[in-house]
Parts: C-alpha cells; structure tokens; sequence
C-alpha cells in the first residue's frame, strides 16, 4: 500500500495531525479570571479600592508559584497582576499626588463581574482625605480579615436596610465580620475627637434597638442571632479618641443605658495598629485598666469637646 506524499515529503494523515494540534483554542489571548483573580477583585470592590502596597498583601495571602516572600509579593508582581486586569477591563488605576501609592478601582465592567451594583467611583478625582480614610480602613480589614470568615462593608450593610422605610435612622458600623461559629463582631473605625453622636451611636450598636425595631416593622428576619445582638464591637483609634471612648463607655453604664455586660462587648483596640506581641499585651492590659478608670491614659478630666462629627 502506498501513501500520498506532500510536497514535503510526509503522508496526508500527518500533516492533518499537525494541523489540528496548530489549531488555537477560541479562547486564546482573552484574560481568564482565576480563584485569586476573584478573592482580590471582589476585596477591591467591597472596599471601593485599594493601594498597590495594600495589594502586595493581599495577593500574598495566596501566593503563586515562584513566590519568593511570605504574606506578600514584590511591587512589580503586583502590578504585572494590575496590567492583566487592566487588559480585561475589570479595573482602573491610577494616582494624582507624586507622594501618594498607586491605587487600584474596579471598573463599570469589574463591578458587574463581581456582582456590584454602585457606580464606579474615579479615584483620580478623590481628595486626600478620603483617600487617607480608605487606607487607614483597608489596614484595618487587612489585618483582621484572613479570609476565613465573611466581610460585610458599610455599603453593603446600608444597601440591606435602605429598601426598608425606617421611622428612624440605623446607626451602622464601618463593617461586619461573620466567622464559621456564628459569631458577628462590628467594626468601628474613630480616628478623630468628635461629641456629636457618639454616645447614639455606641448605644446603638451595642443594643441594637433601632434595628430590632427595624425587624419587626418591616416582618424581616434578622441574619443575627435571636437578640440580635453583636458578639463584640471593636473600636479603633488612636491615643487622644480612645480616652474619649473609655469615658463615654463607663458614662453610659453609670446611667444605667448600659450594662456592664454590654460594656464587656465593646472592645477598644489601637490604631495605628500593634504589630508586635508586646503592643497587644499593652493594648489588652489598657482596656482592662480603662473598666476600672476611664480616665487611665493620662488622667484628664472630661474629654468631650465641641467639635461636630467629620
């Protein structure tokens, strides 16, 4: 038997082998998204954005092959993951100041891949202290997040109760997290002195009793447990704020609007953050000597100012 020759001198059944392997997949060049793709996108979009530092983080809690560091990935890493985002049009990035990191946003087209429905905020555009908030905010997620449990942000949280019609307004905290045992603890950012508002608010999220209030107009079952109560509140803030928080704490169990079993939720926690077991250890031994003397930082007498909200 004999074969049919091609001009190069192979039979016609190898050459077809040839092509069909030469044949490109109809997906070839198009940026596919991955597991990690994923997690980091959907963070981005729950924050509104994030800083390229920020990032390298982020992705390092999965690391991909060659990583080289532990927790984090080099800058350049960071970005060549940012171009190939930016080739499939699912984010934006970008800075205004020389001295500020490049950020990172998702697009109209990245919002709806992750299922977002707010509109595309221009971080170019963003002034300074917003954008100062928004790190100090994602430190803050960072370094309690672990992916481990479930992260719900403000916005999140206001797009669940805007529908319902409320007599009154809810005071919500800055973010929720969920873990596997049912446990839900509030996070609430303070970083600066203000006395309009804060003892409504700390009640607020200690009692609930807006939002249980909420339920029952609007026949909604709670996500939360049947108090509906918070498992734990942190409060972050600096020196000067955590002074006014301890006696805004201890004012309210004295009166009576407290207990001191709600006051045992609320834990005050330091920011800038601690990042050393030697911080925590301080940072726990304060708040145990503040139930016992709200005054401990520095012995001053009333800290309320009259400075409005911010």
């Amino acid at each position: 038997m004999s074969f049919i020759k091609t001009p190069f001198g192979s039979d016609k059944s190898g050459k077809d082998e040839q092509t069909s392997r030469r044949k490109k997949r109809s997906d070839a060049g198009a940026v596919l998204m991955t597991p990690r793709d994923q997690m980091a996108l959907s963070w981005i979009g729950q924050q509104y954005g994030m800083s390229i530092d920020q990032l390298q983080r982020l992705l390092g809690q999965q690391p991909g092959r060659g990583a080289v560091h532990e927790r984090w990935i080099s800058e350049s890493a960071a970005r060549e993951t940012v171009t190939r985002w930016k080739k499939a049009g699912w984010v934006q990035a970008g800075r205004t100041w020389v001295d500020e990191p490049l950020w990172v946003w998702l697009t109209p087209l990245g919002l709806s891949k992750m299922g977002f429905s707010y509109q595309s905020r221009d971080f170019l555009h963003m002034n300074r202290g917003k954008l100062r908030r928004l790190y100090e905010f994602n430190e803050i997620r960072l370094h309690l997040d672990h992916g481990q449990g479930k992260w719900r942000s403000e916005w999140q949280l206001l797009q669940e109760v805007n529908p319902h019609k409320s007599h009154q307004p809810l005071h919500l905290p800055d973010a929720e997290m969920h873990d596997g045992d049912g446990k839900t603890i509030a996070v609430q950012v303070e970083l600066s002195k203000k006395k309009l508002g804060l003892e409504e608010r700390m009640r607020d999220l200690l009692l609930r009793s807006r939002y249980l209030a909420l339920c029952a107009e609007c026949e909604w079952e709670s996500r939360y447990d049947e108090n509906c109560l918070y498992t734990q509140i942190y409060y972050f803030a600096p020196k000067s704020v955590r002074q006014l928080i301890y006696q805004v704490r201890a004012k309210l169990v004295k009166a009576g609007e407290i207990s001191g079993q709600d006051a045992e939720r609320l834990v005050v926690r330091w920011y800038p953050l601690v990042r050393s077991t030697e911080e925590l250890e301080q940072e726990e031994r304060e708040d145990r000597q503040a139930r016992l003397d709200p005054k401990v930082l520095d012995g001053s007498d009333d800290l309320f100012d009259d400075g409005g909200d911010d």
